[in-house]
């Protein structure tokens, strides 16, 4: 049996890279979900004028899901007026552009608006990132291990 330099430096190295972007997605997931909780606890609430609705498909397996995302216009408390798209997307049905509904927007940044009615919850925050790291890590450990086939059967026959 003899173990080959290279291949083996390459699959063992890209596997040590892809547990570190794994990692990396993760910790990027959960910097935004305590994002997600900052701005949940420093939010203020008023009311908006929705001024626009954009769908967007998301395909979650075989099947389309249209998602609607308000385009909102509101007065801060400390400001002139702001027009922004919610960081989330409505319940369904959504309202109609002209009706009024409750949003809540970060003092500092008041175009981070989102609807009262989603932002309770910071559980969908970081998903993505939770997902891909997953991906990531199940990659990274299936690289060792087609380096341990090639070890144990392709290299030793």
């Amino acid at each position: 049996m003899s173990v080959h330099p290279v291949p083996s430096l390459l699959l063992l190295g890209a596997g040590a890279v892809l547990l570190v972007v794994a990692g990396v997605l993760f910790a990027r997931g959960i910097r935004q979900r305590r994002l997600a909780e900052g701005f949940r606890d420093r939010a203020v609430e008023t009311e908006a004028e929705v001024v626009g609705l954009e769908a967007k498909d998301v395909s979650l397996g075989s099947s389309p899901d249209t998602r609607y995302f308000l385009r909102v216009r509101f007065t801060p408390a400390q400001g002139e007026a702001v027009e922004a798209e919610t960081l989330t997307d409505a319940p369904y049905p959504p309202p109609r552009v002209g009706d009024r509904v409750a949003v809540a927007y970060d003092p500092e940044h008041p175009r981070r608006v989102d609807l009262v009615a989603t932002e309770a919850t910071a559980e969908g925050a970081g998903r993505t990132s939770f997902l891909l790291a997953r991906l990531t890590l199940a990659v990274a450990l299936a690289t060792p291990a087609a380096w341990l086939v090639l070890v144990f059967v392709v290299w030793t026959s």
